[in-house]
């Protein structure tokens, strides 16, 4: 009866420790399961496209060249088109302090995206990863 107690403590250490890994995941990716990095958007004819690509916890509120657009949700993307040229762009936190702002390059026909991660090293700042597609 004892050894059997032990094994089951084993494997509910053994269960534990899986769990721990998978938030960890979790946290790391701000997203659970796998990731698609294929953003599907015709960018329209003269134009550009910024995408905020919400990789965090919280709702984040989008400022384009000082005018508040529509949010972006827990876990999800959206798509502004806008002429090419330098576009300023503000990331605000829903319910949370965490902010960030800088210019953006909007390429004609491209993609200018923006991954957002919490910055875990600085409460206050969201962390934006810019690439172009």
């Amino acid at each position: 009866m004892e050894k059997g107690r032990q094994r089951m403590k084993k494997r509910a250490g053994w269960m534990k420790g899986l769990g721990v890994l998978a938030l960890a995941a979790v946290i790391t990716t701000g997203t659970a399961g796998c990731e698609d990095d294929d953003y599907d958007h015709d960018v329209p004819a003269g134009q550009g496209s910024i995408v905020v690509d919400n990789r965090t916890g919280d709702r984040i509120r989008v400022y384009l060249d000082g005018l508040q657009v529509a949010s972006v949700g827990i876990g999800d993307e959206r798509y502004y088109d806008l002429d090419p040229g330098q576009h300023r762009v503000v990331l605000d936190g829903d319910d949370v302090d965490r902010n960030w702002a800088d210019d953006v390059d909007v390429l004609q026909g491209r993609l200018a995206i923006l991954k957002v991660t919490a910055d875990f090293g600085d409460f206050d700042d969201y962390d934006v990863d810019l690439d172009y597609d």
